[in-house]
């Protein structure tokens, strides 16, 4: 009787292998390259699963496979470092902690041979050299770490993803492999209880795909929020998003916000909500803010509330209907205006993400706020000069705002008036004659005031020479700011440019948007208008808010509005009205996406078309690579099987024979007769007779066999040349 032997144990199924390492690279790649995942998906999985072969080859052999780890750690650090200088901006490190800002195929290259690197070996590690399935949990943890430290969530279908693959790898972990003497021993059972597991372990994945909610690529300090602090968004959370931001986030591409409502807004007269603006502008790295008007003050709405042109207009033309102002007279008789008590609105709003902020959301001609915490505790605002509006410290979770603003419109008649009256002097004239009273005429003139100091801050050589020329070019000849802020709105729509929230922009400057792409989201449209404006002469701020879209109204007439809704426009001082939204993407074509479409399938079958003529041209050495691979994840009988009948298939190759009509003694002879290889051939063969007729448990060295069969390859080859 033959003694029991311990089983060794070498290597996880390779369908396992490949799905976890499949897994794994999915995650990565998604983090780091977000709109071309798939493809490097693809070439990570590769990479990684060579890493793993190598490391698994030499299993058995200690000292090489020391070496092989040295000598792959110097070949990532050297690929790393080559790619990663701190001195070149943007830098490698920019790239792995600043998800999907934008796309580098170098630093993709060197990012997936980095982390093939880090994921192969503990893999390997822990499935071949010591196998404990708990441990290839560590490697799933470098996927996870990375979307957490770049705030990039993983949606859930890339979370199911990888616990399938952990699930699998654990499932077909460490196959048992019994020496050839010990042949009573059976492990098909447990092969079968390991398929088993990986088929259900298939089958609670796809279902779990039907019902676990997707994440929406919910940003992760966001996800965390809702998780400890009961909040179901933390768009404006206790973090960085609590109060005004410093900088704004320009289009880097992949833009794909929430759907979670933010807020409900009600109101008969819908408007953009302004959050927040911006003054400086720093090129690729966005906007950012002026000390100098971010001081706010309090009882403003004293203010505000006088500065309705329309009923600035009316009192003027009211003046002159008693024989006021005459000078004035048949000016003012050519501008028609409406009643002033016709042009002011309300708007409620109303948090429901629990969140606390200080920031209050508001219209752009709010003359009035009123924020109430559900415990009925009212809080003071403050507004500041670029017109945010806020309390002094975060208020409370899921507060509502009571907003009056005026909905007055440019009165065109008016402003064409101003090009020939001068504004200033007619204000005096009129506070003088009793027609406006000092106050509304000094607010006036401190917000006119105000806006040219704004706009003399503003000169900080951002506008370049070609877009001061675009603005000359589109500005020429029109007579007041209004006119040229419009035409300057209209020219985005003129010169074609597309709004495209999938597109990835190689740069996020102004000029690439303008001169090159011609293609981007509201922040790149937004840019460039107030760019444009102040090279026209027009003092403009950077503004970010929301836009409230008809097609969110819900059943009670409230607009639930989202990250979606979140929207950036300028806002342009116009003597005479006062702070007018000019929003470029108005004009702006709308991209359905089938450019990009085109693109990508003209890629994929020029791609596909390269593919098959190379695999045509390399079959031969393609077939030869897949089968080395395999052969070592074989059972001993498959090996012996794979041998012969590759070595068949070259046999008859050579005589030009049917192989399923072709006995093994025929193979031997054509062999030995063709190449002069009789031990090779009889080695083979041999093997192949046992197995076929000797009971199916030969005794024969496997890695012996192959080696014979690629030396039968090789001398093929060498005669055929």
């Amino acid at each position: 009787m033959k003694k029991r032997t311990k089983p060794g144990f070498y290597g996880t199924e390779i369908a396992a292998l490949l799905l976890y390492l499949c897994s794994i690279s999915a995650a990565l790649m998604y983090v780091l390259c977000r709109s071309h995942a798939a493809v490097c998906t693809v070439i990570m999985t590769a990479v990684s699963c060579g890493m793993y072969m190598i490391f698994y080859a030499l299993r058995r052999r200690k000292f090489f496979s020391l070496l092989a780890f040295i000598v792959l750690f110097f070949v990532v650090y050297s690929v790393v470092g080559i790619v990663g200088s701190p001195y070149v901006s943007p830098s490698f490190m920019e790239f792995i902690f600043r998800s999907s800002d934008f796309f580098s195929p170098v630093y993709a290259a060197a990012a997936i041979v980095m982390f093939s690197f880090i994921i192969a070996f503990p893999t390997c590690y822990f499935s071949a050299y010591l196998p404990r399935p708990c441990f290839l949990l560590l490697p799933a943890f470098v996927p996870l770490i990375l979307a957490a430290r770049t705030m990039g969530g993983m949606p859930a279908g890339y979370m199911v993803f990888m616990a399938v693959g952990f699930m699998l790898a654990a499932a077909g972990i460490a196959r048992p492999e019994f020496p050839a003497e010990n042949t009573y021993v059976d492990d098909k059972r447990a092969r079968l209880e390991r398929l088993i597991v990986m088929g259900a372990a298939g089958v609670i994945a796809a279902a779990l795909l039907f019902v676990v909610p997707k994440n929406d690529n919910t940003p992760m300090l966001q996800y965390i929020d809702s998780v400890l602090m009961s909040q179901k968004n933390a768009f404006f959370g206790t973090r960085a998003l609590s109060n005004f931001i410093e900088t704004s986030q320009p289009n880097r591409g992949n833009n794909n916000p929430s759907t979670d409502i933010l807020f409900y807004a009600q109101t008969t007269h819908p408007v953009n909500v302004s959050r927040w603006s911006f003054d400086i502008y720093k090129g690729n790295e966005g906007w950012t803010f002026n000390g100098e008007f971010s001081m706010g003050e309090q009882n403003w709405e004293n203010g505000r509330q006088q500065l309705s042109p329309d009923s600035l207009i009316y009192s003027l033309k009211k003046g002159v209907s008693e024989g006021k102002l005459a000078e004035y007279k048949n000016e003012l008789d050519a501008v028609n205006v409406q009643p002033h008590f016709e042009h002011s609105a309300r708007m409620t709003i109303r948090v429901v993400d629990n969140s606390s902020t200080a920031v209050v959301m508001h219209p752009s001609q709010t003359f009035g706020a009123n924020v109430t915490a559900p415990s009925g505790e009212t809080a003071r605002t403050y507004r500041n000069f670029k017109d945010e509006i806020f309390t002094k410290n975060a208020f409370g979770r899921n507060p509502t705002y009571m907003l009056e603003y005026y909905t007055d419109q440019p009165n065109e008649q008016f402003l064409d008036m101003l090009t020939r009256v001068d504004f200033r002097d007619l204000l005096s004239d009129a506070a003088r004659e009793g027609v406006i009273s000092e106050s509304v005429r000094d607010e006036f003139a401190m917000e006119s005031d105000m806006a040219e100091l704004y706009y003399m801050a503003g000169l900080d050589g951002t506008v370049t020479e070609r877009i001061q020329a675009v603005a000359d070019e589109i500005t020429s000849g029109l007579d007041n700011d209004y006119e040229k802020a419009l035409a300057i709105e209209r020219w985005f729509g003129e010169a074609e440019f597309v709004y495209d929230m999938d597109f990835v922009p190689d740069s996020a400057e102004a000029e690439y948007f303008m001169f090159d792409s011609k293609r981007g989201i509201c922040t790149d449209f937004a840019t460039a208008s107030t760019l444009l404006l102040r090279a026209a002469g027009i003092p403009t701020r950077y503004t970010e808010g929301f836009v409230l879209k008809e097609d969110s109204v819900d059943a009670y007439g409230r607009f639930s509005v989202t990250a979606a809704n979140a929207h950036a426009y300028s806002t342009a001082y116009i003597e005479g009205y006062g702070w007018l939204e000019i929003d470029g993407t108005r004009y702006a074509e709308v991209s359905d996406g089938t450019e990009e479409l085109t693109v990508i399938m003209t890629v994929i079958v020029v791609a596909a078309a390269v593919l098959l003529i190379l695999g045509i041209i390399f079959r031969r050495q393609i077939s030869e690579t897949v089968f080395a691979v395999v052969y070592r994840f074989r059972s001993e009988n498959g090996k012996i099987r794979a041998v012969y009948l590759r070595t068949r298939g070259l046999a008859c190759n050579i005589a030009e024979r049917e192989p399923q009509s072709t006995t093994a003694e025929e193979v031997r002879d054509i062999i030995s007769r063709t190449l002069s290889l009789d031990k090779e051939a009889a080695e083979i063969t041999d093997a192949a007779n046992e197995l076929f007729y000797g009971g199916g448990k030969p005794n024969a060295d496997t890695k012996r066999l192959y080696n014979d069969y690629k030396t039968i390859r090789k001398v093929k080859r060498s005669r055929r040349r």
